[in-house]
C-alpha cells in the first residue's frame, strides 16, 4: 500500500530537519546521507524517494533552514524599531552562535557553499536575496532612507558576525556580539546604545 502525500511530507520534512541541522553544525562535506537518515529516524533506502542526491537535499535544506530561522519567523513583528533591535539581540547571541535554536544556515554555511555546485549556490543567493528583500522592506516602513543599503550592511553584518563568532573561544563570541550588536544599534538609533 503506498503511502499518503500527508506521510510522504511529513518524512520529506524530518529528512530536512535533521539535514539542516547537521549541516549547519558540520558542513557539506562532513555528513553523509546516512548519518542523516540515522537522525531522521529512517531508513537509508528512504532517502531516494524524496531526493535525488547529497547535493540536492544540501540546496533544499538551505531553503528551509532560512524558512524555519529566527529572522524568517520573528520578523513579522517587526511594527517598531525596538522591534527590530530585540530581533538583532537574539540573532546576535550566544545561543544563536552555539545553535540551541533553528540555526541560520546564511551565518552556518556561508564558506561552504561557495565550493559547492550552480545549484547549491543559486539555493544560497535565493534565500539572502529573501531576507534582503523582506529587510528592506521593515526598514522601509520604519522610515529609513536607502532601505536596501542598510538591509544589506545589517545581514553582512549579522552573518559575518555569527560566522566568525562560531570558530572563536567564549571569550572572543561575547566581545565579537557585543562590539557588532553596538555598531548595529548606532546605525539604526545613531546617539544612542544599548547595554
Amino acid at each position: 500500500m503506498p503511502y499518503s502525500p500527508a506521510h510522504k511530507a511529513q518524512s520529506r520534512e524530518r529528512i530536512l530537519t535533521a539535514a539542516i541541522d547537521l549541516f549547519c553544525r558540520y558542513g557539506f562535506d562532513q555528513i553523509s546521507v546516512t548519518q542523516v537518515m540515522k537522525q531522521a529516524n529512517m531508513t537509508h533506502g528512504a532517502f531516494y524517494a524524496h531526493f535525488k542526491s547529497k547535493s540536492a537535499l544540501y540546496g533544499e535544506a538551505i531553503k528551509q533552514g532560512a524558512v524555519n530561522s529566527l529572522w524568517s519567523k520573528e520578523q513579522h513583528k517587526i511594527t517598531r524599531i525596538e522591534h527590530f533591535m530585540t530581533l538583532i539581540d537574539a540573532y546576535l547571541s550566544m545561543g544563536h552562535v552555539n545553535q540551541l535554536g533553528a540555526p541560520c544556515p546564511l551565518a552556518c554555511l556561508v564558506t561552504d557553499v561557495a565550493h559547492r555546485n550552480p545549484a547549491v549556490r543559486n539555493s544560497y543567493q535565493a534565500t539572502f536575496q529573501a531576507m534582503l528583500k523582506g529587510m528592506s522592506k521593515q526598514l522601509s516602513t520604519l522610515g529609513f532612507a536607502n532601505p536596501n543599503a542598510l538591509a544589506q550592511h545589517i545581514i553582512t553584518s549579522l552573518v559575518g558576525t555569527v560566522s566568525i563568532a562560531r570558530t572563536l573561544d567564549k571569550e572572543l563570541q561575547q566581545s565579537l556580539l557585543d562590539n557588532s550588536r553596538k555598531e548595529l544599534y548606532q546605525r539604526l538609533i545613531p546617539n544612542q546604545s544599548r547595554d
